[in-house]
């Protein structure tokens, strides 16, 4: 070799050293505590979309908070849900039930229109699965639906279920499907809501209620050339604020409900108030409001519907019994006794007309699974067509029709415009919600809330995976075009979409959902959504393999994610990634619309490895074991945490590579408590300290905070390091004994009693470069908290594992609660709660009354504050939640109870899988000390705002270890994140009943944010301007935009791709885009 070649090559080495050391020693955004032997090997992780550092300002500068919008003011004309179990009597009277005074009703001044409206209600799974209900009821009520509406043109019906009526269509002949058509037309025949389900309103998140509702409103339109304009929704058991907001959005203007609080139906009625706009709480100029109709008793079936005497209603009844032991209730109308049966019904009718403010009353008849045979529907039609006769030629001052509940609003709207909208002659303005509810013997319908949590947890995950494939096939479908090729596999992927969003949509129904179905049917549902949990991790795989290698190699796929489920019933794993010295591929994906810095962790099969970035940069990373025993670590598992940094809807890809030694690993250090000695293997580098029983308080610490933990392993303090001070919080586990619970109520023998009185757990401390953690074992529940140490959102909370197991024997009748006690004071009870993930609604606990009347459902997070500082409690699942004292948050996770609580199930709940529930503890301090002046709402902080986004929406994993070039290293289609006020609820692929493109859809949230909270650690931009289409989607080509209704039904007009989107903070906009 020449000497010229040696120089050139000592020089190129000597450059490549001195750019290692600048790398090396460069200050990066991770923290390393101090002393750290990490601080002499800190690397800068630039890379070319690093965000800019003065986004990570504490200021706002935000145009919400520079807007006058004064929330706390109160409109005292408007009835809050709030307020009413002030007015209300709880007392019992006969038969146990809450009194409703009917006014005294002197002879008819005003004519009362009475519409009877013919319906059946079908779950979607209870007693039976959804596919026998269709073959042993279903099948049978629509068949004869087409049939007798055809013979009797003056009969109506009403459908709400649009799950069944898929399945029907798909057996019905062309000329079947023509009548059912003609049915619509003359309005005999009305869809209301027209969702895949009538879902749950306590435990549902909104994302995927507006997807069931699309699904089944689309169907409905495309099929049966219709559009539903009311909502019918007559057994969730209790009705959140949210609903109302989202059916208006859809084009709905009318909806009715019915399982409210019997005792606040009642207080209602004594306010003329049991119709109402219902009107959200953020809104004072109308512009949400729906007009809602509470039907007043206790049931909807026809025993309760046609006035105050159920006996008398009975007589109305021409249905078959419900079992064998009853006998029918129906009295045939004849010559005979047409009077006096006249007489009675129009008695009722007009008693049922004096609690409303207007004189047009509703009139459902119906149950659960009628009009099933031919002899219902004639004896029905004929005995009411008499008595509607009848009565209509007397001068009573009544008449009556069959209808639907578009006849219905229509005459009521026009009622209440002939009599002007004055004061006296409008409806009332409500805001809040229905929650609790009750329907008789002071048992409160609360239990739901946390029964079943196994299946409320594993419908999230698919959640979370349905929106990800979702975005991607949008992406791939986009990309595929720009490059000129067809996406291959768009048919299959649209198939197999449509199969995961349906199944989980079937299980938002009120009975799946809340975990109050039979067994066989739980175990139906279990495996329908394992069936969509996998295929949507094999969409989430196909997708991400066609976007990264330019749509060219769709066959086979070589992606696997990181998460598993092996069966319906067992809890969600991860797998081994085994690292080659070839190089093992990660690839994440970061679903939402703003860029991400977060700490990953996974679990290899090697502790000597070295990561790679898609710059070739070498990645540093903390190596923490993964017990085998409480005194053994595998050998061969060793999770490993590092920073990853990824581009809204972007794509970042990772190599790790097996070398003979590690450079850039950093061993963590493990203490032990309450345990033997672990045997730390001579080939591992962890620091091991095992300190027996000593009785000795362990802390974790990061960058903001530092959490203290007793002997028991429990939290105990915290120590927030910007305002150097302390605030008590103590963590408990306890569990309530049930002394009347099941599936439905939650009815507790007395206080909650700790569960780690007598407990000496097993304690793990783990601790290292870029997170620490404590592991907790007791009897039945593994408990983890968790720091980051890293100066994003992610860094600024602590993360906090359950996993419960209740089946042991000693279980049974426990429902069991973590506690957190805390120094904030809140006032006189109060506290807030999610509804549906969509807004914050405020609580308060009534201390002179049991228990359970006091706890709510709770989705996405809980809220408790002061004048000084908030606590923010982020949950991944929904539960049930109670502050009993103050300062204090309860949530059930999980019950076990053996009894069954007379609400139609028949047995109590016993089935309790092993189940995970992941929460994040947040506390925040006022820039200000500003006194809590709104107890019936309030708004998340935006860090809130962003700390739960990224726990509702985790990154998704996967990785590959066929060795390969065709992958890309990086895939952004955006090139900045949107402002941190706005997210992106869903981006999808419409798709008709042939699987053909239908045009994409956008949906966008803006969020109001309470500003009195500083902003630390966002990467997202607090714009002034807002976005336009295409710099939501740059590099998306979109060849048309409409703005429509929520599920496409109805078109507002064509959007200019640089026209900016002016969306009021707490709304919506959305848009169908054609991408073809």
């Amino acid at each position: 070799m020449k000497f010229q070649q040696r120089l050139m090559m000592v020089s190129s080495a000597a450059m490549l050293g001195l750019v290692f050391i600048l790398l090396l020693y460069s200050p990066g955004v991770m923290h390393v505590p101090s002393g750290h032997h990490a601080t002499r090997h800190r690397r800068a992780l630039s890379i070319d979309y690093d965000f800019d550092p003065s986004q990570w300002s504490a200021s706002l500068q935000n145009v919400q908070c520079e807007q006058n919008s004064d929330f706390t003011k109160l409109d005292n004309a408007t009835i809050f849900t709030q307020n009413l179990p002030e007015k209300t009597n709880y007392n019992l009277y006969k038969n146990n039930q809450y009194k409703m005074q009917h006014p005294q009703v002197e002879g008819n001044k005003e004519m009362i229109n009475v519409i009877i409206l013919p319906h059946s209600h079908v779950d979607a799974g209870w007693l039976q699965s959804v596919e026998e209900y269709y073959v042993n009821h279903v099948k049978g009520i629509l068949n004869n639906m087409v049939k007798k509406l055809n013979l009797y043109k003056d009969m109506t019906f009403v459908w709400a279920e649009t799950v069944f009526l898929s399945m029907w269509w798909n057996e019905l002949e062309d000329d079947v499907k023509y009548q059912v058509r003609r049915l619509l037309q003359r309005g005999q025949l009305e869809i209301a809501l027209g969702g895949w389900v009538m879902s749950d309103e306590a435990s549902t998140h909104y994302p995927s209620v507006i997807d069931q509702l699309m699904e089944g409103q689309q169907w409905v339109s495309e099929n049966l050339h219709t559009k539903p304009v009311n909502s019918w929704a007559i057994d969730p058991f209790g009705h959140s604020g949210t609903m109302p907001y989202l059916w208006k959005q859809s084009g709905m203007e009318n909806m009715v409900i019915q399982r409210v609080h019997q005792a606040i139906k009642a207080t209602l009625v004594s306010q003329k108030a049991l119709e109402f706009n219902w009107r959200q709480n953020w809104d004072f100029s109308g512009t949400s409001d729906i007009l809602c109709h509470v039907m007043p008793y206790v049931y909807y079936g026809m025993q309760y519907a046609c006035g105050p005497d159920k006996q008398i209603c009975a007589m109305y009844d021409y249905g078959k019994p419900k079992s064998l032991k009853e006998e029918p209730t129906g009295r045939e109308i004849t010559k005979k006794n047409i009077a006096s049966q006249a007489r009675y019904l129009h008695e009722q009718y007009k008693k049922k007309a004096g609690l409303y403010k207007y004189s047009t009353v509703l009139v459902p008849v119906g149950d659960d699974f009628r009009f099933d045979t031919s002899q219902e529907w004639d004896k029905h039609y004929h005995n009411y067509k008499k008595v509607i006769e009848y009565i209509n030629k007397q001068n009573w001052n009544m008449t009556i029709q069959f209808g639907t509940l578009k006849d219905y609003f229509r005459l009521l709207r026009h009622e209440e415009l002939s009599k002007g909208k004055d004061v006296d002659g409008s409806f009332p303005v409500l805001k809040g919600d229905f929650f609790p509810y009750s329907d008789q013997n002071s048992e409160y319908w609360t239990g739901y809330f946390s029964t079943r949590p196994f299946h409320k947890q594993l419908s999230r995950d698919i959640e979370n995976n349905l929106r990800s494939a979702d975005i991607l096939s949008t992406l791939a479908y986009s990309e595929c075009k720009k490059h000129g090729v067809d996406f291959e596999r768009h048919h299959d992927v649209a198939r197999q979409l449509q199969e995961v969003r349906r199944n989980l949509g079937l299980f938002l129904h009120h009975d799946a959902i809340t975990g109050t179905a039979k067994p066989h049917v739980v175990e139906d549902y279990e495996n329908k959504l394992l069936k969509a949990f996998n295929l949507s991790q094999d969409v989430i795989s196909i997708t991400t393999q066609n976007l990264l290698t330019y749509c060219e190699h769709d066959d086979p796929i070589i992606l696997s994610p990181e998460r598993y489920r092996r069966d319906a019933y067992s809890l969600p794993g991860k797998y081994t990634v085994a690292v080659m010295k070839r190089g093992t591929k990660l690839i994440y994906f970061n679903p939402v619309a703003h860029e991400r810095t977060e700490m990953v962790t996974l679990v290899v099969d090697s502790f000597n490895i070295e990561i790679k970035n898609s710059q070739q940069f070498n990645i540093p990373f903390q190596i923490n074991p993964v017990f085998k025993s409480a005194t053994n670590f595998h050998e061969s598992q060793f999770e490993i945490v590092f920073q990853l940094e990824i581009p809204a809807f972007g794509f970042e890809t990772y190599t790790i590579y097996q070398v003979d030694r590690n450079i850039y690993g950093y061993w963590s250090t493990v203490e032990t408590l309450n345990t033997e000695p672990v045997k730390n293997n001579e080939n591992m580098k962890f620091k091991v300290r095992n300190y027996g029983d000593i009785d000795r308080i362990s802390n974790i610490e990061n960058e903001f905070m530092k959490a203290s933990f007793d002997k028991k392993g429990v939290l105990n303090r915290m120590y927030d390091k910007s305002s150097g001070t302390f605030s008590k919080v103590e963590l408990d586990f306890m569990s309530y004994s049930s002394e009347g619970s099941g599936a439905y109520i939650f009815y507790p023998s007395g206080k909650a009693e700790t569960l780690l009185e007598k407990i000496v757990p097993k304690i793990r401390v783990i601790k290292g470069l870029f997170m620490e953690q404590i592991q907790v074992v007791y009897k039945n529940i593994y408990h983890s908290m968790t720091l980051f140490d890293i100066a994003s959102s992610q860094g600024q909370g602590l993360h906090i594992e359950n996993k419960l197991d209740m089946r042991a024997k000693d279980m049974s009748d426990h429902e069991i609660i973590m506690r957190i006690n805390s120094d904030v004071k809140n006032v006189d009870g109060s506290f807030y709660t999610d509804q549906n993930g969509y807004q914050l609604i405020g609580r308060k606990t009534i201390f002179n009354r049991r228990i359970e009347t006091n706890y709510y459902p709770v989705t996405t997070m809980v809220v408790l504050e002061d004048s000084v500082k908030r606590l923010t409690l982020h949950t991944k699942q929904s539960h049930g939640v109670a502050s009993l004292h103050q300062g204090s948050v309860e949530v059930m996770l999980d019950r076990k109870v053996m009894s069954d609580d007379n609400r139609g199930l028949g047995e109590g709940v016993f089935d309790n899988r092993p189940t995970i529930s992941n929460f994040i503890l947040h506390f925040e301090r006022k820039s200000s000390a500003i006194p809590v002046k709104n107890f019936h709402f309030t708004f998340p902080s935006l860090v809130s705002s962003v700390i739960n986004e990224g726990l509702q929406q985790p990154i998704q994993t996967m990785f590959t270890t066929v060795r390969n070039d065709i992958l890309l290293s990086k895939f952004h289609p955006k090139n900045q994140s949107i402002p941190c006020d706005m997210s992106v609820v869903g981006l999808k692929n419409l798709v008709t009943s042939d699987l053909v493109y239908n045009g994409s859809s956008l949906i966008i949230h803006r969020r109001k944010f309470d500003c009195n909270y500083l902003a630390a650690g966002l990467q997202c931009p607090l714009s002034r301007t807002n976005p336009t289409l295409s710099s939501l989607l740059p590099n998306i080509p979109i060849t048309s935009t409409r703005e429509t209704t929520l599920t496409h039904l109805h078109s507002k007009g064509n959007v200019p791709l640089d026209m900016e989107l002016s969306i009021r903070p707490m709304e919506m906009m959305s848009f169908l885009l054609d991408l073809s």
